[in-house]
């Protein structure tokens, strides 16, 4: 009785100090592997990069869009992000009221055949479902709210920028709004494109007009 009372009292009063749990369930206690331990200090081999190299973060739930460039530095420091104060400093998104609404996987054959035609996306612009501005920019059209369409056609255009159904919706929307030069200018630019019979018939219209 006394020898279990003793033996109890070593294992949990510990005698030799701290123990953690897999010391008492194997023996002899597991080593942790180098590669698990946290460094401190400067990292023993940092990423080869460059100080110009960036890694973006983009977040957009349909409401907010953020994008944050999170330098690569060769250093391995860590990065803290804060938001705070604007600085005339840091590149920020042009304001707008419209936020790109995320792709699905619906856009993905029509990002494809975009691709398939060698028309340039640039990949430094946000990320956007093409079919839902659409239809958004469609609706503002009804409603006669030719500025809030043509947000949305610029939001397609921002990372297709060769887009011929959304640069002949922009020239249209731009002619209704009274910018007949940039209209035809863009007209012109789509035609280049892909000709549609359309758009040539309306550019003989506007040269027409202009003589």
């Amino acid at each position: 009785m006394t020898k279990r009372v003793f033996l109890l009292f070593c294992l949990f009063a510990s005698c030799g100090g701290p123990r953690n749990y897999t010391y008492y369930v194997l023996e002899p206690a597991p080593k942790k592997h180098t590669a698990l331990k946290e460094h401190e200090g400067t990292l023993t081999r940092p990423f080869g990069f460059g100080s110009t190299t960036v890694m973006k973060v983009r977040w957009n739930d349909g409401n907010t869009i953020t994008e944050v460039d999170i330098p690569v530095l060769t250093s391995g420091q860590r990065i803290v992000i804060e938001h705070g104060a604007g600085s005339s400093e840091v590149k920020t998104i042009p304001a707008t009221r419209v936020v790109p609404p995320p792709p699905t996987a619906g856009d993905n054959a029509l990002i494809e055949a975009y691709r398939a035609r060698g028309l340039r996306i640039d990949q430094s612009a946000p990320e956007v479902s093409i079919i839902r501005a659409r239809t958004r920019m469609q609706e503002a059209i009804k409603t006669g709210n030719y500025d809030m369409a043509l947000e949305w056609c610029e939001t397609v255009l921002q990372r297709y920028k060769l887009h011929p159904e959304f640069l002949r919706a922009k020239a249209s929307l731009l002619l209704m709004m009274g910018e007949r030069d940039k209209a035809i200018e863009i007209y012109e630019q789509v035609e280049a494109i892909e000709s549609d019979p359309a758009v040539r018939k309306k550019l003989e219209e506007l040269h027409k007009q202009q003589q």
